[in-house]
């Protein structure tokens, strides 16, 4: 009997690299929501990539074992409100990759609901858009505060050293004179994702209770 004549192996259908959002939301375990901060806050691009979706899948989820962590939930870049701070110069609120240095610390190290004495002794300051960490900060003191029209308590302006930024492409930096052991402690950060709960803005990963 001859041998078996085969038929020509199937051409196999090239894999789309674009993702839907409720794809990339599947992915990176966030709800469309949160894929549409990261959108607008340019960590990605439209149409969304398998891509750039990959390199933000499989991060751990950072732990604190003593000491509190501050962090900052932020939404994507937006005009700043003068109605509420009016003696206040900044340009935007929230997050872009784009943002110049100055920007970004105008737009995360104020106005913030939070505890001041709490904050300055935490000393690191991370701020996340969607449970990625975008930016850290080492916090050297409460600068002022204000209280507005429209609130009965305070709301606090901090004065910090930047010790790691987001850049376009998900890069990120870390300042030259940043310290060594606050270096490595940024690096974890920005390796990670970060999930707090709180009723505001401002939140604090702290040890897990133990029963």
């Amino acid at each position: 009997m001859p041998l078996p004549t085969f038929a020509p192996p199937a051409t196999p259908t090239p894999k789309s690299d674009t993702l839907t959002r409720t794809q990339a939301a599947a992915r990176l375990e966030l709800n469309p929501a949160g894929v549409d901060k990261l959108v607008r806050a340019g960590i990605l691009s439209t149409p969304i990539t398998a891509t750039e979706v990959e390199h933000l899948t499989g991060r751990d989820r950072l732990l604190v074992t003593s000491g509190a962590l501050t962090v900052l939930r932020t939404d994507a870049r937006e005009e700043a409100d003068r109605t509420k701070y009016p003696a206040d110069p900044r340009r935007w609120m929230g997050f872009h990759v784009e943002h110049s240095d100055d920007e970004l610390e105008a737009a995360s190290l104020r106005w913030w609901r939070s505890d001041p004495a709490k904050v300055v002794d935490n000393e690191l300051f991370v701020v996340t858009v969607a449970t990625f960490p975008v930016a850290a900060y080492r916090i050297l003191e409460r600068a002022e505060s204000v209280t507005r029209a429209d609130e009965d308590v305070p709301r606090h302006h901090y004065t910090g050293q930047l010790l790691a930024r987001v850049h376009p492409g998900m890069s990120v930096t870390y300042p030259q004179n940043t310290p060594g052991h606050l270096r490595r402690m940024a690096k974890q950060i920005m390796d990670s994702r970060i999930v707090v709960s709180s009723g505001g803005p401002i939140g604090y990963l702290e040890p897990k209770a133990t029963e």
